[in-house]
């Protein structure tokens, strides 16, 4: 019997990036998850063309989420959806959550792109948001950048610039301090050693900012063979440890194996591509089976209410 895997963080398009429709997008993510090395389970999100939408239409959110609605309600137990929105277009936000979490049945809201929709967690339209994401009693998935890139520079609050994210993360924390926080893709590195990762300045910043680990975060593991991620098997609850690898249909179909890295192309991949692999690396980094069993599903089952 296959390992039950269930990934927080994943971003799908059926438009592809040459902006033809994807007709068989069902079937060729249930085709990725059927040759997985684990029973694997996706909570999406939209990508591509939809996020252009959401950032610049105040219908362009109705119409992300309700293509990955059409995804999700065919394949009950296998993927999840999470709802994406622009609090720049608060009254639609909010109208969105309510079918999404009302009648739609999602998980989760996020991921909250603040650096690519040009707005601020640490503000009024964000905390609406956040707290009608509390009135639904589902997380918040919050963009933290995971690295620096190499020989790059980058502007104030890009998609890089981690230590900006917390801060603001830490903001809208003070101001809704009952929501339940996911650390997006937190703990990662990047594919070489030219990459500056931020995990452990986010595990720096977190242990000086807080008497003990906050309840109500949970940080993803984006790169397993991430070095901080020994220090934050030991450091943070084990219960509180995601697998959200950002991966993203970008390429193919056929798409890249489960368990690529983001941004890279499946036959330059550090590690062989697979649950086996991230297995591997938590063992390396001190979790025990037990511990393995939680990050892998356990803590996402009950985080999400799910059936694993």
């Amino acid at each position: 019997m296959k390992r039950i895997w269930i990934d927080t963080h994943i971003h799908v398009s059926d438009i592809g990036p040459d902006g033809e429709k994807r007709e068989s997008m069902l079937e060729d993510l249930l085709e990725l998850l059927d040759r997985c090395d684990a029973d694997l389970r996706l909570i999406i999100s939209c990508d591509g063309v939809y996020n252009s939408m959401v950032r610049n239409e105040p219908d362009g959110m109705l119409k992300a989420n309700r293509m990955i609605h059409e995804l999700v309600r065919q394949a009950p137990d296998r993927l999840y959806g999470s709802c994406i929105v622009n609090p720049n277009f608060l009254d639609e936000s909010l109208k969105v959550m309510d079918l999404c979490f009302g009648e739609w049945g999602f998980v989760q809201l996020g991921e909250m792109l603040q650096y690519m929709m040009d707005f601020r967690m640490d503000s009024d339209a964000s905390e609406e948001v956040v707290r009608r994401a509390v009135d639904y009693d589902v997380p918040v998935q919050v963009h933290l950048g995971t690295y620096c890139w190499p020989v790059r520079g980058y502007k104030s609050f890009d998609s890089a610039d981690g230590i900006q994210h917390m801060t603001d993360l830490l903001a809208i924390v003070r101001r809704v301090p009952e929501a339940k926080y996911i650390l997006a893709h937190a703990i990662g590195c990047g594919p070489t050693k030219e990459y500056i990762p931020w995990a452990d300045m986010f595990l720096d910043v977190i242990q000086g900012s807080f008497d003990a680990y906050p309840e109500n975060f949970w940080m993803e593991v984006r790169d397993f063979h991430c070095p901080a991620l020994p220090r934050a098997v030991r450091d943070v609850p084990i219960s509180r440890l995601l697998s959200g690898t950002d991966w993203t249909t970008r390429k193919g179909p056929p798409f890249q194996t489960y368990g690529t890295m983001f941004d890279v192309p499946e036959d330059e991949n550090p590690f062989p591509p697979g649950v086996e692999s991230f297995v591997g690396f938590l063992r390396d980094a001190g979790a025990s089976d037990a511990d393995i069993e939680c990050i892998g599903s356990a803590n996402a089952a009950e985080l999400y209410g799910l059936n694993a």
